[in-house]
């Protein structure tokens, strides 16, 4: 077998030709796209042709291609007629036409710039047609400024201040079609059938709860759907904000959590981890899997795709977000769908004239270090010196005057004004921009789109960015009941983290220390505090330092819809998906963290580099058979899909080290790999099959009732549990239907619904089920050989959620609007790690025993008070809310070898002279920060520690309640009890939308209350701390003497002397928050007479301010390693 050829950066040479082949034809694409966009831009007048022999029909349609001009005739008369032997060369239009249908019996005239094909025996005059009419809104009101217009054509016409409108037609258009669309309302199109005048009315948005719900394998109608689901459109999500599109979905809908991060806060590189609906696995405690196990499906455009993917998607792309949440909307999805759907529609090809539509916008990045109270230079000194640090009666005298000579240097620093704000060294103010442009055209046989957006996010961090470029095109080809869908597409993404390093870095330097020295230089050693030497990370920012990181993708979709007659239709799909990545860490040699190598003789090591690359190739097949009947008031939907899929995956890594020069920044220049590593690597591939039965029947859209069935079988399973059955059923009434409430003129929609069913997950890694092996780590009788990842289970089988959800759905008048929802899922046959001897070889295998339930219910509200279509006018409140409770039921003793380890970590004592400054701060975070800890009865959230009661006045120390009710100052791991939960009690949103003639406002707020937090800050910088960093000034306010009253223990200036706090009642608080999360004021251009003479369609202006402002009960650091950001955000929309 060949081997593998790769260049320099670890790419193989082959596919870097098939990834050139594959850029090739996406620029051919796109070019030819625009070529035949331009030829309709330039609205050519004349007529170039050679026929030879082709149907008039299709000659006049060549040339209503090459000029853009509206052409009307009877295809059905034309079809037949032949046009043979005609040469022209840049004849005017009218010309070419009636050169093409000279002696055939048809002649041409021009009315309103329209050419009107008729057949000369007619003998009546050709004349223009006027329809005239009223367009009103539901509640009779006149609508001024809608569009009227004649599809396929450039003619239309605006409504006046009445609602009035008059628009002239060919009369040879014999059934023309008026198209009416206005902001804010259903567009609606009617077919002209003889009558002069036609008076429309118009339904608003927002007075329809979700016309349609888009599961990704079918589109059913929202009125006979008993699932749970929720529809947002791109308008929608773009009120709610204009970051990303995960962002949007957050701010719109409490069931959809982005867990927040205090750690990584708004790192632009780092992927937010998402859940829907609570917790439905045990958190990743061995490492099996990647990623987040109870992380939602995501769907785009019918094919699954990844959070990376969503989370870099232009939103201008997006033409609605649907989650699915209960079984009935979910269980389609089957083995995966446990943790919920989230199903992405993208925009399609519109018909009509070259439309060009671009949307730019400037963003603004801040940082937010609102949660930050450390001492300035002046308190940390005192402080430090009231604390004994520069004093200790033991002290030798040399050690005495040594410590007072360092006090006193630092004192005449801080008093010659040296006051560093380190925070602010590695930070900056990011400006960042996104651009996106698309083209889209055709007619109703060929539909075209080509598009290109770039989006770069500057993160806070120095030189931290995000860069994606997306290149796609979209063709639509109908050919009589069959539509051709292919959609070509090519993402590049590159990003980089700052050189700065990690902010924490900063945060635990003292500001009586100076950053650079006269000459400007950062000062490499800032200095020494009892043995441990502080050293600058400004200085490593100034190094060849790398850290990088790249993916390219490339997404082929076809799809086919045929619809073989009225109650039939077939549909057919394929996806291809490359997708590549890859990282480069480089530290050079010069960096601090090798400065002590020198001193351990291992300057040979100094320097590493860190390469990682992977592919990955996918295939997804959907077939599908819809059947749609409707026989008096009977209405029966089924759906019959097959899919399959497959995934191969490959990654390697190369850690290398030993680099003699801090400008050989490839790996290719290292000495040797790293101390005890190896190039590593895996290659796994995965399949899976899927036979899908949907089944919804409506009694006169009264009464509903829906089921479906799903078998699955996937690779990652053991023989003899390869296949699992996923199952839902619902029912509905449309109360509203009923006689009783029919046209009472206030309830437009009442619907009850209820739905149960199981869905399921699989998140774990194959070798947990399979046996497979690993090469090159055993080395046995001269060669080597292979040994076993894991311990298989060919017993193992799918995870199963069981959801049961009732629900209801109100819709007053143009009023209100209410949803609201509860629910139960639990889950059983729990993948679980289940401790066996480590004479087996391993310490775990993976089992299904365990049960967890969630249950809780959410609703949501729009109130519209006040509006007024003749100004545009409008305000809206939106609310909404959600409260979810979790408990463990039922784990046996899984977890007791994990909560054993983990107490045992509490119980253990800590030696500050033993291991590294690194491995010595993470046995003190495991030692005082609460164990995660699993037992049956509580929730997976649980915060376990012991009830404090306060510190003694007396001595200064803690004392604690035991589970027997007894005071005590010793900590003991098992005296732990609950005493906190991070679950809120109620999250949610609150919305304002309001508009008038042309203005618009939106504001959207999240909360949160009723959840615990232990607070990281109390721990990290008033207790457990040795002084030598900086700190929070609320350690101001420890016990100093006998008789204090205080909230915190005394700190100490020496490890030694520390009593290291352990988990405590004392340091829960309330997570009680409202935090601004986008504001968004925007002005739209329409109905301006000045926009079509600089030749626009639409054009709108917006500013956006995004997690303007926190109000919080809790003082808490947010974003240790990168800090939080407030987002501002100016954008302009045109089309033309």
């Amino acid at each position: 077998m060949k081997k593998n050829q790769f260049d320099r950066r670890g790419v193989p040479v082959n596919f870097r030709k098939t990834c050139r082949i594959m850029k090739t034809y996406v620029i051919f694409t796109l070019f030819f796209t625009l070529f035949i966009s331009n030829a309709v831009w330039g609205q050519v007048k004349t007529v170039t042709l050679n026929v030879k022999s082709e149907s008039v029909s299709d000659v006049l349609i060549r040339i209503k291609d090459i000029t853009g001009e509206q052409i009307i005739f009877n295809e059905n008369q034309l079809e037949k007629v032949i046009c043979q032997n005609i040469s022209l060369k840049d004849v005017p239009v009218k010309d070419a036409i009636d050169a093409v249908l000279k002696g055939k019996g048809f002649s041409c005239e021009v009315i309103d710039g329209v050419y009107v094909i008729k057949r000369e025996t007619e003998k009546q005059q050709v004349k223009a047609l006027k329809i005239t009419g009223k367009v009103t809104d539901s509640g009779k009101n006149p609508l001024p400024g809608v569009t009227v217009r004649i599809k396929n054509t450039n003619i239309g016409v605006a409504t006046d201040m009445d609602g009035n409108y008059t628009i002239t037609v060919a009369e040879g258009n014999e059934k023309p079609v008026l198209v009416f669309s206005f902001v804010g309302m259903n567009t609606q199109e009617i077919t002209y059938a003889g009558k002069d005048i036609i008076n429309v009315t118009l339904q608003d948005e927002a007075s329809e709860i979700d016309e349609v719900v888009v599961t990704g394998m079918f589109t059913r109608k929202a009125e006979s759907f008993t699932g749970a689901a929720t529809t947002f459109k791109q308008e929608e999500l773009k009120r709610a904000g204009n970051q990303n599109l995960l962002k949007s979905l957050k701010n719109l809908d409490p069931s959809f959590q982005i867990m927040e991060n205090l750690e990584f806060g708004s790192d632009p590189n780092r992927t937010p981890e998402i859940q829907m609906r609570g917790q439905t696995s045990f958190p990743n405690l061995q490492g099996e899997y990647e990623g987040n196990p109870n992380q939602p499906l995501f769907i785009l455009d019918g094919f699954e795709t990844t959070i990376e993917k969503v989370y870099d998607l232009d939103m201008n792309r997006v033409a609605s977000v649907t989650l699915l949440k209960d079984a009935a909307a979910k269980a389609i999805y089957g083995s995966k769908a446990g943790n919920g759907v989230v199903v992405i529609e993208t925009i399609r090809p519109k018909s009509g004239q070259l439309m060009i539509s671009y949307t730019g916008n400037l963003d603004i990045e801040v940082p937010d270090l609102t949660g930050y109270n450390l001492m300035n230079a002046a308190e940390k000194l005192a402080f430090e010196k009231e604390r004994g640090m520069y004093f200790q009666g033991y002290w030798s005298a040399s050690e005495k005057q040594k410590y007072e000579e360092l006090y006193n240097a630092l004192y005449d620093d801080v008093l010659n004004g040296v006051d560093t704000y380190w925070l602010s060294k590695p930070l900056r103010t990011g400006v960042g921009q996104k651009h996106s442009l698309t083209l889209e055209g055709g007619d109703e046989r060929m539909r075209y789109q080509a598009g290109v957006s770039y989006n770069n996010v500057a993160g806070v961090m120095k030189k931290s960015d995000r860069n994606t470029l997306n290149i796609n095109t979209t063709l639509s080809y109908t050919y009589k009941n069959m539509i051709f869908r292919n959609s070509l597409e090519y993402t590049r993404n590159w990003s980089a983290n700052s050189p700065y390093g990690s902010f924490d870095e900063y945060t635990r330097l003292n500001p009586y220390w100076r950053p650079y020295d006269e000459n400007g230089n950062p000062i490499v050693e800032l200095g020494t505090i009892r043995q441990k030497v502080y050293y600058n990370p400004l200085y490593n920012a100034t190094l060849n330092t790398k850290d990088e990181s790249y993916y390219s993708e490339v997404r082929e979709n076809f799809s086919m819809d045929w619809k073989m007659n009225e109650m039939f239709r077939a549909t057919g799909s394929f996806a291809y998906t490359h997708y590549q990545n890859g990282s480069d860490v480089f530290y050079p040699a010069s960096h601090t963290k090798f400065i002590e190598y020198n001193e351990e003789e291992m300057s040979d090591r100094k320097g590493s580099y860190t390469k990682t690359y992977g592919n990955r190739n996918a295939i997804q097949v959907n077939i599908g058979l819809n059947f749609n009947k409707t026989w008096g008031k009977h209405l029966v939907f089924a759906n019959a899909t097959w899919n399959i899929s497959t995934n191969h995956n490959v990654t390697n890594s190369y850690m290398a080290e030993g680099f003699g020069n801090d400008h050989m920044d490839d790996i290719s220049f290292a000495i040797q790999y790293a101390k005890d590593s190896k190039p590593s690597g895996s290659n796994s591939k995965t399949r899976e099959i899927g036979i899908i039965g949907a089944l919804n029947y409506s009694y006169d859209d009264r009464y509903l009732f829906d089921a479906s069935i799903r078998e699955s079988a996937s690779s990652m399973y053991g023989a003899d549990n390869r296949w699992g059955t996923f199952w839902s059923l619902g029912a509905g009434w449309n109360v509203h239907k009923e006689s009783f409430l029919k046209d009472n003129g206030v309830i437009t929609q009442l619907k009850l619904r209820a739905s149960m069913g199981y869905t399921g997950t699989q998140n774990f890694d194959p070798f947990q089920a399979r046996a497979r092996y690993e090469y090159g780590d055993t080395y046995y009788d001269s060669s080597y050989g292979a040994q076993l990842l894991g311990l298989p289970n060919a017993a193992l089988k799918w995870q199963r959620n069981m959801d049961y959800n009732v629900g209801m759905d109100l819709a007053v008048k143009r009023l209100l609007i209410l949803r609201a929802e509860y629910y139960i899922q639990r889950t059983d046959d729990l993948l679980s790690d289940i401790s066996i001897p480590l004479s087996m070889g391993f310490s775990s295998y993976k089992d299904n025993l365990g049960k967890i339930e969630n249950r809780g219910y959410e609703f949501s509200v729009a109130l519209t008070p006040w509006r007024n279509d003749k100004k545009s006018a409008w305000v809206t409140v939106n609310v909404s809310a959600l409260h979810n409770e979790n408990k463990i039921k039922e784990i046996h003793d899984i977890f007791k070898s994990h909560n054993d380890t983990e107490n045992a970590a509490k119980d253990e004592i800590i030696n500050s002279n033993s291991g590294t400054n690194e491995e010595y701060e993470e046995r003190v975070e495991k030692y005082t920060k609460p164990s995660t800890l699993y037992y049956e009865g509580q929730s997976m959230t649980a915060i376990w520690g012991m009830k404090s009661l306060g510190i003694d006045p007396m001595t200064g120390e803690e004392w604690y309640l035991d589970k027997a009710g007894n005071r005590t100052q010793l900590w003991s791991s098992d005296q732990q009890v609950v005493i906190g939960d991070t679950q809120d009690k109620l999250r949610g949103t609150i919305g304002l939308s309001a508009g008038f003639k042309g203005f618009t406002l939106s504001m959207t707020c999240s909360y949160k209350f009723g959840g615990d937090i232990y607070n990281s800050t109390l721990i990290s910088r008033v207790e457990n701390v040795t002084l030598r960093d900086n700190l929070d000034k609320r350690i101001l306010n420890s016990w100093r003497k006998v008789g204090d009253e205080a909230p915190y223990k005394a700190a100490k200036s020496y490890d030694g002397a520390i009593n290291y706090t352990k988990p405590t009642s004392r340091f829960i608080q309330k997570n009680n928050e409202l935090y601004i999360s986008s504001i968004n004021l925007g002005y739209d251009f329409f109905g301006h007479s000045w926009l079509s003479k600089v030749g626009l369609e639409r054009l709108k202006l917006s500013f956006y301010m995004n997690e303007l402002a926190r109000f919080s009960t809790l003082k808490i650091e947010r974003g240790t390693s990168y800090p939080f950001a407030r987002n501002y955000s100016f954008s302009l929309q045109a089309t033309f």
